[in-house]
Order: structure tokens, then C-alpha cells, then sequence
């Protein structure tokens, strides 16, 4: 059975038939001959405007959904919001399409997802595949949407009431009501309303359906009805080590008194800054990083709510992808079933196109670090944030350092034959790590040093701080005197102190070993460790 679009529609067809009847119509006499020819060549070349329009219909063979694509009509172009009249896919039967239905141009997956298409969209060009954007939107939410992505306007077309969404039946939301007590109480709803995006709709018409479709966008957010969409949400925040780096080193995201960046290391809260835990780490999708792109993408909405989203009945809508051989054929499909799950691949979105574009682009289109974080794992996790917060205590914990050899008894003699100790082991060995036996912090710092390969001196102090002696005291505290830092594990190279685990020296001239692991220094001062004499200076107590 022949697609619909190989014939005109309706209107259309009433638009050649005066055209055709003129054209079957007795030629008038001689004396006007030339201006029916004149008129009869005009309608010919209008008719054949409009046919020209369908000159490329849809295969035969082509599937149902590529189908009901070509005979819509409720697609606008994006400048200038009027319909497109000719077919929006097979304008070349040598090419794939690739054909993205969006929800509102104004959602989170919307700019998500089209970074990533506009980044490989090079390369569907090189393999001739043709990309066609579909969203939900008006001529304003499209050249914002343009102007934010970078996606050209010719890759776009508009449906402002989802007309096609729903013709192929995409997912529209679980479809609840809010119940007959809110519903019939005006004032709830529309402080309800009034706490949300876009406010009170003007029309007191629209007021029970915006509140319902509202309701039912929150429960999507909250995973309610959108399988997929809670755990893609705390991925965001967790990190994936399955997928590449999304943070460009240059990247700054400000969100009024909140800026991130550049990078995804720096934060300022007003007053407030510091360095993100994990901000020296390279190669996967780190925690957060997610998180604050999509931190970027919504102050970008929020700020222009009114001008992204002309049709608040629809921001339930969810989109589709598919992709269609030179024949109009499926060769992929995916509809979207939540929020923030665009892809059944969310880790990297255009793996389904590997088998025609290749693996490079397909699996990381922004062509950021991705190595899966390295082989080097050791001195990452819980342990990083956990290690990090103990700074906050160092104040205390040199206090207590102190008093505890002091209430041992420890002397000067005590001291300086500790400071002896230290300076002959440090001088003979490449490598020393001072530890606890019981700390998880010193077993990750020899686990850092043995995934490396490096060979290194062990002195356990003792099994933990609170298990010291009148002797490990004395040590612990010279350690202390020696490098300005009161816990344990101290780490020194080539005579070097370079902090502990994740605390750097004193002078901030090194970050600890794993920082040192995560930017390559850590290879290249233990490749060159060798035993060196060592004088260390007692410097004031550090208090």
C-alpha cells in the first residue's frame, strides 16, 4: 500500500486543482491566445510548485513511523514558524536520517542531548547521514535553544503542540489528576502555581490543566511514572566511571551567588571558596561534573522560562530517536520513558551509531579525557572527601599531638633521638611512608605506592594514635616540628616531605601522594627515588 505522502493532502490538492481545470479548460479565441498561454504557463508553473513539494515521498518499503514523519503536518519552520509543506527526510535516497524528537526546547534533555549531536554532527555528514532535530516550541524557544546549542536552525523544526509526538505515541507522562478537593479549590492552585516556572496561566481556563500537567512533570522528577530517571539524576552527582570527562577544563557555570570553574576543581559561594575533592582527577565522569552541566543548562531556562516554553500543557511530553536507512527502513529506535533519559545508553548517548559513524565519535562526540579514570585507581572514593574534611580538625589534632608526648613524659632527649631516627631513615631509603597499622588512610597510601610499582620504607609508628607510647609519642611529635603536618601518614621522597595521603606539605609545594599520582608526578619522583642525605632544620613548634 503506497504511503500517504505520495499523495498531495487535502488542501494542497485543492490548490492544483485550478491549475488542472484551467489546463483541460478550450483554449479561448486567437485574439486572447497569448494571455491564456501566459495565464495557462503561470498555473502550470504554481502547480508544479506544489508537486514539486513531494517529489520525494516515502519509499514504499519505508516503516510506518518514517511514514507518518514524512505526512506530517504539523511541523513549522523555526525562523519563521510557518509550516514546511516539503518532505523533511529521503531528500536524498543515498543517505540515512537520523531523526531526534525532543520534549520542550526548554528541558534538561533537550540541550543535553543536542550537545552531543551537534558535536558528532560532522561526522554523520562525512557518513552520510542526515540529521533532523524535532521540538517542542515556538520560533522564540527555537532561536534561543539555536543560539545556546550551537545546532543549526536548518537541523531544527518546531511542533508547538507536540501534534507528531503524539501521532507516534511517544510517552506523554503517567496521565494522573490531582484530586477533586485541590482541583476545585482556585486559590490552592494557583499558589501552587505560583511557586513554579512560568506561574498562573492568564486564562482561568488553563488553570486546573497547567496544575495537572505541573503535577505530573514533579512526579516524573521525583522517578514517579519515568522509569530511569532517579538513577540517571544520582549519576549526575556520583560520577560514572563508564563515561568520559563533560567538563571542559574552561567551562564556568554561575548560578547567581554560585560559580563553578573553570574547570570543575573551583567553587565560590559568595565569600565562601574552595577546591572540589576530586578535582585532580582525569578521564570519567567525575562527581558533580554531570550534575553541573545540568546546573548550566537550567540557569539557562529558568532564566528565560517565558521564552523557552509557549505551551506548559505539553512539558510532560517525551521525545524519541530514530534512525532510517536510504529506504526509509528502521534501523534503530528509542522512545524516551522519563526525564533525563534520553538514551538507553545515558553513560554515551550515540553508541547506537557506532556501527555507522565508528566507535571514536559515537562513544565520547565531545572528545573529552576518557580512560576511565587510568588503571591507577588507589587514593580515590570515600576515602578523598573523608580525608579532606580531617584538614578541618588539624588544628585540634596538633594540640593533642603535643600533649600526648608531653604527658608521657617525653623530654628533649626524647626528641632529638627521634629526630635522629627520622633524619637516618629518610636519608636511606628512597621512599618512607610513616603509618598506623589500624588507619585506612595509611593502607591506601601503601596501596597507592604499591599499584605503582615503587619501593618504599614502612615505619608503623603504632597501631593508632591513642596506642602510642612515651617513645612513638616523641616521633609523632617531631614529625609534626619537622613538616607542619599532625597526622599520619607522612610520605617523603628523596628527602622531600610531600604531605600525607591527600594533605599536601606545609608550604603548598606538593598536594600529597595522590594528587601527585593523579597529575603524573608521582611516577616521575619515584622512577628518579634515590637514598640522599637529608638535614631538617627544627623549625617553631607548629601549633
Amino acid at each position: 500500500k503506497p504511503s500517504s505522502r505520495l499523495l498531495p493532502t487535502h488542501n494542497q490538492g485543492q490548490q492544483l486543482l485550478p491549475g488542472l481545470h484551467a489546463i483541460m479548460t478550450p483554449l479561448p479565441s486567437s485574439s486572447s491566445l497569448p494571455t491564456s498561454l501566459a495565464f495557462v504557463g503561470s498555473l502550470i508553473a504554481t502547480s508544479m510548485h506544489h508537486i514539486s513539494a513531494f517529489s520525494n515521498p516515502s519509499p514504499s518499503s519505508a516503516s510506518p513511523i518514517y511514514s507518518t514523519i514524512q505526512s506530517s503536518t504539523s511541523l513549522l519552520d523555526p525562523i519563521t514558524g510557518t509550516p514546511i509543506t516539503s518532505p523533511i527526510l529521503g531528500n536524498d535516497n543515498k543517505r540515512k536520517s537520523l531523526v531526534v524528537l525532543l520534549p520542550q526546547l526548554g528541558e534538561f534533555d533537550s540541550s543535553e542531548y543536542t550537545e552531543f549531536l551537534t558535536a558528532a554532527s560532522p561526522t554523520l555528514e562525512e557518513n552520510n547521514i542526515d540529521l533532523q532535530v524535532i521540538g517542542i516550541g515556538d520560533t522564540i524557544a527555537a532561536r534561543n535553544f539555536c543560539e545556546f546549542t550551537k545546532l543549526p536552525t536548518e537541523k531544527l523544526c518546531i511542533d508547538p503542540e507536540a501534534t507528531l509526538y503524539k501521532e507516534l505515541d511517544l510517552y506523554a507522562g503517567p496521565n494522573f489528576s490531582l484530586p477533586d478537593g485541590i482541583a476545585e479549590n482556585e486559590g490552592l492552585l494557583q499558589f501552587f502555581l505560583s511557586q513554579l516556572p512560568g506561574g498562573v496561566p492568564k486564562e482561568g481556563s488553563q488553570l486546573v490543566p497547567v496544575a495537572n500537567a505541573w503535577f505530573n512533570y514533579l512526579l516524573m522528577c521525583a522517578g514517579i511514572g519515568a522509569p530511569g530517571t532517579l538513577r540517571e539524576i544520582l549519576r549526575g552527582y556520583f560520577g560514572d566511571k563508564k563515561a568520559p570527562e563533560r567538563f571542559r577544563d574552561d567551562d564556568v557555570v554561575k548560578a547567581g551567588f554560585i560559580t563553578i570553574g573553570p574547570g570543575v576543581g573551583p567553587v565560590t559561594m559568595g565569600p565562601l571558596s574552595y577546591n572540589q575533592w576530586f578535582a585532580d582527577e582525569k578521564g570519567y565522569q567525575r562527581p558533580v561534573e554531570l550534575a553541573t552541566i545540568r546546573l548550566k543548562n537550567m540557569v539557562e531556562v529558568l532564566t528565560k522560562w517565558d521564552q523557552y516554553v509557549s505551551n506548559p500543557l505539553v512539558i510532560t511530553q517525551r521525545g524519541a530517536t530514530f534512525l532510517f536507512d536510504e529506504e526509509g527502513n528502521e534501523l534503530y529506535s528509542y522512545k524516551t520513558p522519563g526525564v533525563l533519559t534520553y538514551s538507553d545508553t545515558m553513560a554515551r548517548p550515540l553508541t547506537f551509531l557506532s556501527p555507522y559513524i565508528g566507535e571514536s565519535v559515537s562513544r565520547n562526540p565531545l572528545g573529552l579525557l576518557d580512560n576511565g579514570g587510568g588503571n591507577l585507581t588507589r587514593g580515590r572514593g570515600i576515602l578523598k572527601p573523608a580525608g579532606k574534611a580531617m584538614g578541618l580538625l588539624s588544628f585540634c589534632f596538633k594540640l593533642e599531638n603535643k600533649l600526648q608526648a608531653q604527658l608521657f613524659g617525653a623530654d628533649d632527649a626524647d626528641y632529638t633521638k627521634a629526630k635522629k631516627e627520622i633524619e637516618d631513615t629518610i636519608s636511606s631509603n628512597g621512599v618512607v611512608v610513616y603509618t598506623y597499622g589500624l588507619s585506612p588512610f595509611s593502607a591506601e597510601t601503601l596501596g597507592v605506592l604499591d599499584e605503582i610499582g615503587a619501593d618504599y620504607e614502612n615505619v608503623e609508628v603504632g597501631l593508632e594514635w591513642f596506642l602510642l607510647d612515651k617513645e612513638k609519642s616523641a616521633l609523632r611529635a617531631q614529625l609534626l616540628e619537622m613538616t607542619g603536618q599532625s597526622s599520619l601518614p607522612h610520605v617523603f621522597i628523596n628527602g622531600e616531605h610531600v604531605g600525607g595521603l591527600f594533605t599536601g606539605s606545609s608550604d603548598g609545594s606538593y598536594p600529597g601522594l595522590a594528587g601527585l599520582k593523579e597529575s603524573g608526578e608521582l611516577q616521575k619522583m619515584i622512577g628518579s627515588s634515590t637514598p640522599s642525605s637529608t638535614s631538617f632544620s627544627l623549625a617553631d613548634p607548629a601549633v
